[in-house]
């Protein structure tokens, strides 16, 4: 065996990141996400492919929260899908439990791999929150009670939003535009990415992949974090979880790791929509606790 990575030979490396085949009922899930995202996306008021930059894919929409009230707390999310796949249109299924416990619901697209790499998309996601906090008011958010949150591809946006110098983005932008956020199944080392098949769309190169890898960065200012992983995941997502926990909890962030029974890596998205969940219970204690 010839080791390309920690322990892992060239196939090891490849299978603990290769998860569709991993569960049978994937197929299943991944149907209803889009299927519901679709039934709530015709069912729920919201404000559609809002442009906040000029490339087809730098949209956002905007879901108002169910009882209607404006200046209401917001959760931006960003889709996974290994930064070459997925739509914002296909997350909207978690919408209705944040949405009727009075928090707005904020998705967003970003130009996916090959198109862009991950420096890009890091850049796109920067300007879509810009867009969001200087038109807050008008899109009916508070921009002081922004939350951000993402799955897999976008929880590893979310920790890099998360270790941005905000005034070098816009100096009309406060030092931390979140008051916390919430990163789940996220990837925080890019180097073993950069290692396995997937690097032959991401094109990432040595430098690339550390520049961009929250676990080897330092979060910018005192927000609390929630990190959570499905019990059945692969070892390397548990283990970027558990690094990025420990390196950033070791710079003084306030991070928490919220348990995710029986989940995997598609069905931890649905347990952070349900309102019996202890993840979702979180999330909402966050936004309304501070």
């Amino acid at each position: 065996m010839t080791a390309v990575y920690g322990n892992y030979d060239q196939q090891a490396l490849d299978a603990e990141y290769n998860l569709r085949p991993l569960w049978p009922d994937v197929p299943e899930v991944v149907a209803h996400r889009e299927n519901e995202s679709a039934a709530v996306r015709g069912r729920i008021p919201g404000r559609l492919n809002i442009a906040y930059g000029t490339e087809p894919k730098q949209t956002l929409d905007v879901f108002p929260p169910s009882n209607g009230r404006a200046g209401a707390p917001a959760l931006i999310y960003i889709h996974g899908g290994y930064w070459q796949m997925s739509d914002k249109d296909d997350t909207t299924y978690i919408a209705p439990a944040f949405l009727d416990a009075g928090i707005a619901f904020v998705t967003l697209n970003y130009t996916l791999a090959p198109a862009a790499g991950i420096g890009d998309m890091v850049d796109e996601c920067r300007r879509a929150v810009a867009w969001i906090y200087q038109n807050a008011a008008e899109i009916g958010v508070d921009a002081d009670r922004l939350y951000i949150a993402g799955h897999s591809a976008g929880g590893h946006l979310t920790a890099m939003l998360l270790a941005t110098d905000w005034t070098a983005v816009d100096q009309a932008l406060p030092a931390m535009p979140f008051r916390g956020g919430c990163a789940l199944s996220g990837l925080y080392d890019l180097e073993p990415i950069r290692l396995t098949y997937l690097n032959e769309v991401l094109g990432l190169d040595a430098e690339t992949a550390t520049q961009n890898s929250p676990q080897y960065l330092d979060p910018i200012g005192d927000i609390p974090l929630i990190l959570s992983v499905g019990e059945r995941e692969t070892d390397e997502f548990k283990r970027h979880q558990a690094e990025l926990s420990a390196a950033w909890s070791a710079k003084g962030l306030a991070v928490r790791e919220i348990p995710a029974p029986a989940c995997h890596h598609y069905t931890i998205v649905g347990s952070f929509g349900d309102p019996a969940s202890d993840l979702h219970k979180a999330m909402i204690a966050m936004i309304r606790d501070i």
